[in-house]
């Protein structure tokens, strides 16, 4: 400790945990979840915590050469054989009980213990008790592992405790929903009129106290999907208040709760009734029943079939009435923070009763950042749209990963950015020769030759590298129209594509620099192989407008604007895009320059006018008092419509509050803040946290405000399509009329609220910095960023100590198999 990193102003036990506790846990979790493998002596012989010269730890478990020694006296007893077994029979043979009673003194709780003590004697005056804070690492650790795995642990009575998995058919269900909710939502975004997607749950009982684990995360997911959460009370005469009241103590804030009147009958019939006195847009997406172990009256499930067609069904709870869906013999977690006790296990799963819904036993999901069952132990990535989809709060922050970092040469740079070049101008070659190959012999009746390079250039456009969205939103005929003229006069054909030159880096989640990176310096290079590939086919090619936003919708910093602009025009000199090809300008000035000084005028002073507007509508409203409730009135009185979708979007990327006093900027202080955002009451988390939620929410409300109204005069004047006149429209999400790239192709993620990375795989990706130091990807330095910024995040899996003492650098033959993503 006394040698730790960031010297006596750190936390002991802090850096105990994360250089100590968490490698050890997370070792024997990987061997035995991912390999099959028991961590037999965790304080033998056999292993070690590295130490660097300095005698600082560098959060690293070595594990010996003698691995490979079979037997009990080794590192590892072999159980592969027996999780086989066990996953061919759906039985447990109590392997690991023998096991574990054989090596009392040696078991991981045990260790931890003996680590505790001797902490409390090296800082006997510590105010925290390093025993809870390392029972709350193991865990944490020991979530979401394979059901076979969590069955086996949980057969042994010192690990029951820890062993959690979500059963696989729970999963599908929950997911399943999920899915149809969103695409629901993407419905109504596109067709106001459409109704507002709802998952019904109930009817409840006992007040609406009972636990449901998962279910706080699951009325987030359905929210954040564009959704709303509705509770069905018993009946006639149950105050919703007392409901709302239950669901809000164990973590649903603002939940909106119907109470059927006498009038409307029972079952489904009131549930619809309430339902349309409530919200008559509303449209049942799927019905959740919460299970009463007491009832004994059987659920009338064709009537709620009949009720609301289309829907999803399913039963919440165990019941060996109804038959259960899943195979739960391990703990299924919940989002209770006391976690005080386990859901019962069933000595072998119910029977499923055929011709019902699904059954689940909670309603909790697989965390998006855990490796899917039967993939190879490593770094693995969510491939995650939005922040929200993320589990903050089980999410690992890894400050040790700081201690292996790559810095990289000018030269080693250089040597990296060309080998990605090269590929890009081999791959250009290759796509434009099969657009020769294949459309040629098509277009040999083509009126013009004219008319033929159009039809190459669109189907160039159209390769899997570089298209996002259906073909139906470019189609030929729209290309002819907008191209043939600049093919005729043998003029480059404009585009103009909107870019942000920074990134959202404010609670470090999204991003963990401001500037761009190599993400950034992917997406151009992908950009020189589509311009080379087109210039094969039409010698005059493509000359594109990125058009950076900068203040067009919200205010950010004019020099971080500009540095992130300058650097932008760096990554296009090291990608070999010259002037002549590409220009990087801010969106106003070329809306400026193409259309004149008075229709940007007129502009903004239609965005002040439409702004008004909303205030006015808005007024009185307050987003720190109830905020899914303010949402939902704040969608009621919308004036143009988008608000709260907006406002959805936005919180996730808006300037954030300091953190209070001596606090980390970074890390789990941000998980904290985000993970429950909407959560305001008092003893659900500490009081700065709550500061800081109310701080963000009325930053992003005000935000929302201005990007609305800018979002509709743009619309009202297409101040997007007059930025290049004739010119066209590229856009990273899809829609008629526009040409969709995403040009890293994968999940359509901005660059600018994203980090870039390379994966396991060696493809170049950008992803979420939160799920990057989960994963334990390291940092990678460079001169074309400076050392104040990560270049990039690589798998820590791809580095090697340099021989010289100075550092991690990436392996030789890891690095030659990096490329951009062809789909």
């Amino acid at each position: 400790m006394d040698s730790r990193p960031g010297g006596a102003g750190t936390d002991d036990l802090a850096f105990v945990v994360e250089y100590f506790v968490r490698p050890l846990v997370r070792v024997f979790r990987t061997a035995l979840d991912s390999y099959g493998l028991v961590f037999a002596d965790p304080l033998g012989p056999d292993t070690a915590f590295e130490l660097r010269a300095d005698l600082a730890a560098t959060g690293r478990v070595l594990v010996m050469d003698s691995l490979s020694v079979s037997g009990d006296a080794g590192l590892m007893a072999c159980r592969a054989a027996t999780l086989r077994a066990a996953r061919e029979s759906d039985t447990d043979l109590g392997a690991l009980t023998a096991w574990s009673s054989g090596n009392a003194a040696t078991t991981v709780p045990n260790t931890l213990h003996a680590l505790a003590e001797a902490f409390s004697r090296a800082r006997p005056d510590a105010h925290e008790d390093p025993g809870a804070a390392f029972r709350e690492v193991l865990a944490a650790e020991m979530r979401y592992l394979r059901p076979d795995t969590a069955r086996l642990l949980s057969a042994d009575a010192s690990w029951a405790a820890w062993a959690h998995s979500v059963p696989e058919q729970q999963e599908r269900a929950l997911a399943h929903l999920l899915a149809r909710l969103q695409d629901r939502a993407r419905e109504c975004r596109v067709l106001p009129d459409k109704p507002l997607p709802v998952v019904l749950i109930g009817p409840l009982t006992g007040g609406g106290e009972r636990p449901l684990p998962g279910l706080p995360q699951l009325c987030r997911d359905v929210w954040h999907a564009g959704g709303e959460t509705v509770f069905l009370a018993e009946g006639p005469g149950c105050p919703a208040a007392r409901y709302a009241s239950g669901l809000a103590r164990y973590g649903v804030p603002d939940p909106t709760v119907l109470t059927p009147r006498s009038a409307d009958g029972a079952g489904p019939a009131a549930a619809a009734a309430a339902l349309a006195r409530w919200d008559r847009r509303a449209e049942v997406v799927a019905c959740l029943a919460v299970l009463d172990p007491t009832a004994r009256a059987p659920v009338g499930w064709e009537a709620f079939g009949r009720q609301f067609p289309g829907a999803t069904l399913l039963v919440v709870g165990h019941d060996d009435r109804t038959g259960s869906g899943g195979d739960d013999r391990a703990r299924s977690g919940d989002d209770d923070p006391t976690r005080s006790g386990d859901v019962p296990m069933p000595s072998s799963p119910a029977p499923q009763v055929p011709d019902r819904p699904d059954v689940v036993q909670a309603l909790e999901m697989q965390s998006p950042a855990a490796a899917p069952v039967n993939t190879p132990a490593a770094p693995t990535l969510p491939a995650a749209r939005s922040l929200s989809s993320l589990r903050l709060d089980v999410l690992r922050h890894n400050p040790a990963i700081e201690q292996h970092a790559v810095r990289w040469s000018g030269e080693e740079t250089r040597r990296f950015v060309d080998h990605l070049v090269a590929a890009a101008r081999s791959n250009a070659d290759r796509t434009a020769r099969a657009a020769r190959d294949t459309l040629g012999r098509r277009l040999v009746g083509a009126p013009t030759d004219a008319e033929r390079a159009v039809r190459l250039m669109h189907h160039i456009l159209q390769r899997k590298q570089f298209k996002h969205g259906p073909s139906s939103n470019y189609p030929p005929e729209l290309a002819l129209r907008e191209m043939l003229p600049f093919v005729r006069r043998g003029e480059p054909v404009p585009m103009a594509m909107v870019f942000f030159p920074n990134k959202f880096a404010h609670s470090k989640l999204k991003a963990v620099g401001d500037l761009p990176d190599l993400a950034e310096l992917a997406m151009l290079i992908r950009l020189l192989e589509l311009m080379e590939a087109v210039h094969q086919v039409y010698s005059p090619g493509l000359f594109f407008f990125l058009a950076a936003d900068n203040q067009h919708y919200r205010a950010h910093s004019p020099a971080k604007l500009e540095e992130g602009m300058l650097i932008m025009s760096r990554y296009a000199g090291a990608a070999g895009l010259s002037g002549r090809v590409v220009e990087i300008v801010a969106y106003d000035e070329l809306a400026e320059r193409h259309q004149g000084t008075a229709f940007v005028t007129a502009h903004r002073a239609l965005r002040a006018r439409f702004l008004a507007e909303y205030r006015a509508a808005l007024r009185g409203l307050d987003i720190t008092s109830g905020p899914l409730r303010t949402l939902r009135e704040a969608d009621l009185r919308d004036p143009r419509g988008n608000f709260a979708d907006l406002f959805r979007s936005l919180v996730f990327s808006v300037r954030t509050p300091g953190a209070p006093g001596t606090m980390p900027a970074t890390g789990s202080w941000w998980s904290d803040v985000y993970a429950d955002l909407y959560n305001l009451a008092e003893d659900c988390a500490a009081p700065e946290v709550i500061a800081a939620r109310k701080e963000v929410l009325t930053t992003a409300w005000d935000d929302a405000l201005r990007y609305v109204a800018t979002w509709h005069a743009d619309a009202h004047t297409g101040y997007r399509s007059k930025l290049v006149p004739g010119g066209v429209q590229v856009s990273l999400r899809p829609a008629p009329g526009r040409i969709g790239l995403n040009l890293l192709g994968g999940t359509a993620l901005s660059s600018a609220h994203a980090t870039g990375a390379i994966d396991t795989r060696g493809v170049v990706s950008r992803e979420f910095a939160v799920a990057l130091r989960d994963q334990c990807f390291v940092p990678l330095y460079s001169p074309l960023l400076g050392p104040q910024q990560p270049f990039a995040m690589v798998p820590v899996t791809a580095t090697q100590a340099r021989g010289d003492g100075a550092g991690a650098r990436i392996d030789p033959a890891f690095l030659r198999t990096t490329r951009l993503r062809r789909r």
